[in-house]
């Protein structure tokens, strides 16, 4: 942002009227968020907390981590999260430009995936804008004896470890995946821009107007795309998971496969999820609220992965989700949600395996499970 156009002087008014139209946006954002959602209580509280999220990080990635000549590779801001968020996963991004060269430096560490991708545009650029460029992984990123790294990220070819960059606004997103977080060690990481070496200029009122807009356009078009997935799926197919193509584009992974759905249980009902995962590096299934938002896997068990789960002695997985514990493994609680999101990942699987799901009693289920 901070090297991209002049600025025009300013007496700082015109940051004042941008700071009103973010305030008079972000109103309009909480109206919004009544207007597309049923009258439940939870969803609603949820979907306004799920606004401030997205304000914290629409202000921490535009306000103040925009300036592509002077990066740094971020996590996340605390608890926000984004169209079905990875409970398993470490998300880092970094503000990027095509016309700079950068270079990222790192210990690969022991995190079981490690993915750093390159996307054009954001969230609240538009659907056209958000693409695929460069890709790095454990397949092509070369790592030396003592787990160190370097790359190059730019738009033209360089030898080694290079990440494609397009010819204007980038992302930068990284990826760490965790089977385990308590046994392994996330990759650390560090990036330069190679080009600039002045120190930031002072800031000024056009800059901020730019940064405003660009925040909120963020919040609501993070809002709008993720709330199309979930009403899809829950116009369509309820309780099912469909492979959803629009996760293979946009900031998908595209060494992934993602199935999306929508569940929605009453009192006394289960939902039971049967599959064989296919050969694969990486798989979970995770529970979201109506936002596209993980459920609270610090406290509740709603996610479990290839790591975690319990086998049948055919290989097969049986998962229950519930909203008490009905004494089965692999069961996921719904953590006081009627409805919401789910997701299936596949990462490098050698084919897709489509689940069977049902809907069955807690009475019928624990019968079962004590005939066995």
């Amino acid at each position: 942002m901070a090297d991209t156009e002049p600025d025009i002087p300013d007496d700082g008014t015109s940051a004042l009227r941008a700071w009103h139209d973010f305030c008079e946006q972000m109103r309009g954002a909480g109206d919004w968020v009544f207007e597309h959602c049923d009258d439940d209580p939870l969803d609603r509280v949820e979907g306004l907390r799920y606004l401030t999220r997205l304000v914290r990080g629409g202000l921490e990635s535009f306000v103040e981590s925009a300036d592509p000549g002077r990066p740094e590779v971020r996590g996340l801001p605390h608890q926000v999260k984004i169209g079905v968020d990875n409970p398993d996963s470490f998300y880092q991004s970094a503000n990027l430009h095509g016309r700079h060269t950068y270079r990222l430096t790192g210990t690969r560490g022991t995190v079981h995936y490690l993915s750093i991708n390159a996307y054009g545009g954001n969230f609240g650029a538009g659907r056209d804008r958000i693409g695929q460029m460069g890709r790095l992984d454990d397949s092509n990123l070369m790592v030396d004896a003592n787990g160190r790294f370097e790359a190059i990220l730019s738009a033209t070819p360089h030898e080694g470890n290079w990440l494609e960059l397009g010819d204007e606004a980038v992302t930068l997103v990284v990826r760490q995946f965790h089977l385990d977080r308590d046994a392994e060690e996330p990759a650390r990481l560090r990036i330069e821009c190679l080009d600039v070496e002045e120190p930031p200029p002072v800031l000024t009122a056009p800059t901020l107007v730019r940064a405003l807009g660009g925040a909120s356009a963020f919040v609501t078009g993070t809002m709008e795309r993720f709330h199309e997935w979930v009403e899809r799926f829950r116009r369509e197919r309820p309780n099912t998971l469909d492979f959803n193509q629009q996760a293979g584009g946009g900031w998908g992974d595209n060494v992934q496969l993602f199935r999306h759905g929508y569940f929605t249980l009453a009192e006394g009902e289960a939902l039971v999820i049967r599959f064989t995962p296919p050969p694969c590096f990486y798989w979970n299934f995770q529970l979201c609220n109506w936002w596209e938002e993980s459920l609270d896997y610090r406290h509740h068990p709603v996610t479990v992965n290839k790591h975690s789960a319990v086998y049948g002695d055919d290989g097969s997985v049986e998962l229950v989700v519930a909203h008490q514990d009905p004494g089965v493994a692999n069961w996921l609680s719904t953590a006081g949600h009627r409805h919401g999101g789910m997701g299936l990942r596949w990462n490098q699987a050698e084919y897709d395996v489509e689940p069977e799901v049902a809907i069955v009693s807690l009475v019928d289920l624990e019968a079962a499970e004590g005939s066995q």
